[in-house]
């Protein structure tokens, strides 16, 4: 629970917000939860106790140091402590950027898809913390048949102050029938104090639409990043999604999928790379509620140092849901002895016609491959980073973007040499 002094000032920003508008309500209900700790089943290798005694700066202001000249984008917006700023110059016919409240105003028809949304799961405290004190609601809206022939870019980045401070950002995805987009998403931070950032995204793709979704989560030292992914799709869609987890001190990645017409792909693709004095914990759930539906879920994990890993995957299968292919799996390598991995798969099946598998891997490297190499002249600290590299690598190279897929490999060698050529 929240310390008094905690308590105190969270309560007077409550009643400034009005305790009976949408925000104070979901203020007070954060009041009451707390930031997780390890007896929250949810949280049980991820606990944020500590949190629930740092007085912050809950409204911190926005510090743009990002770049938008890059030529493999048709569109770059940037988010900045939760603020966003964006070219209108640039943007295109078939998709638009605006406010929620807008969005509404000018899509009426979306009202009862946002109404219907499925229930978030529970011991989700950060969520409603999000709803409370995000200072911008902002929807990318990609209209009827549009297709996106580059990628859309959203630098999100999250600013250190002198005091520990707390960033909200929110946004919603909104693919219209048969659209088509890819969307990039660079995090990241400047400064090294304490920062907590939370994030929430919630992304709608309707039917026979497609949606990439590639994630890179590059913080400083001092950065506690949760992120909320919610993504609702519908008949005929396609979803890919891309999170490749590099630095910071604490990650959590909560990516939840709600399978909700036939015809559906889902494909989910990850990457964690944590070294020292590192956590990095990715939760997923994939509900499949209609039939003839499939999911490919593949996560990897290198743990470096006295790093620690969190892994769990819940698969749902729902009674209605026959004939659906679901697959799932999650392999780590510790390469180091004082690393950690926790992992927890889970399938919770209704339907009696259907193909589900799931499994996890968590070990060290071969020792024979080692050997094999060292004995033919390559010297020990290479032979582990070829190893490591070549375990990463089908990961990165399901990544179709050119520049990404060179940018993220770059990026995953250079931590990983560094980290080999430190324990030896």
């Amino acid at each position: 629970m929240l310390t008094a002094e905690l308590n105190n000032s969270l309560q007077e920003i409550a009643q400034n917000l009005g305790l009976e508008s949408v925000q104070g309500k979901a203020l007070q209900e954060f009041i009451s939860k707390g930031f997780p700790t390890s007896k929250w089943e949810e949280w049980k290798y991820t606990s944020l106790k500590d949190f629930n005694g740092i007085a912050r700066n809950w409204s911190p202001k926005a510090n743009f140091t990002l770049s938008s000249s890059l030529d493999w984008a048709d569109f770059v917006v940037q988010t900045s402590n939760g603020y966003v700023s964006w070219d209108k110059s640039r943007i295109q016919e078939g998709f638009a950027l605006l406010s929620f409240e807008e969005f509404l105003q000018k899509c009426p028809q979306f009202e009862s898809t946002w109404s219907k949304k499925n229930p978030l799961l529970e011991q989700n405290s950060l969520f409603d913390l999000n709803v409370a004190l995000n200072p911008q609601h902002m929807v990318l809206w990609i209209k009827k048949d549009t297709e996106v022939t580059k990628a859309i870019l959203h630098q999100y980045q999250v600013a250190a102050s002198e005091n520990a401070s707390a960033v909200q950002a929110r946004w919603l995805i909104y693919l219209e029938e048969g659209a088509k987009a890819t969307f990039i998403e660079q995090q990241s931070s400047t400064g090294s104090g304490d920062i907590l950032s939370n994030f929430v995204q919630e992304i709608f793709v309707e039917k026979g639409a497609q949606f990439t979704y590639l994630k890179e989560q590059d913080f400083q030292t001092g950065v506690s990043h949760v992120d909320h992914t919610f993504i609702y799709q519908a008949e005929g869609s396609q979803v890919d999604t891309f999170t490749f987890s590099l630095n910071a001190s604490l990650i959590r990645n909560n990516l939840h999928f709600y399978i909700e017409g036939p015809q559906v792909v889902s494909n989910l693709n990850g990457l964690y790379v944590p070294g020292e004095n590192q956590l990095m914990d990715s939760h997923t759930v994939v509900d499949h509620r209609m039939p003839h539906s499939e999911s490919n879920e593949l996560y990897k994990g290198v743990l470096m140092g006295n790093a620690t890993g969190v892994f769990n995957g819940k698969i749902f299968v729902r009674q209605d849901a026959q004939k659906t292919n679901a697959f799932q799996s999650c392999r780590n390598v510790l390469a180091s002895t004082r690393a950690t991995m926790n992992t927890k798969p889970q399938l919770e099946i209704w339907a009696d016609d259907v193909k589900c598998s799931h499994g996890t891997t968590t070990g060290q490297l071969n020792e024979e491959a080692l050997f094999y190499m060292r004995s033919r002249g390559i010297s020990l600290p290479a032979a582990r980073t070829l190893l490591l590299l070549a375990f990463v690598q089908e990961v990165i190279n399901k990544v179709e973007h050119t520049e990404m897929r060179e940018l993220l490999t770059e990026k995953i060698v250079s931590k990983i040499q560094q980290s080999v050529d430190l324990s030896n």
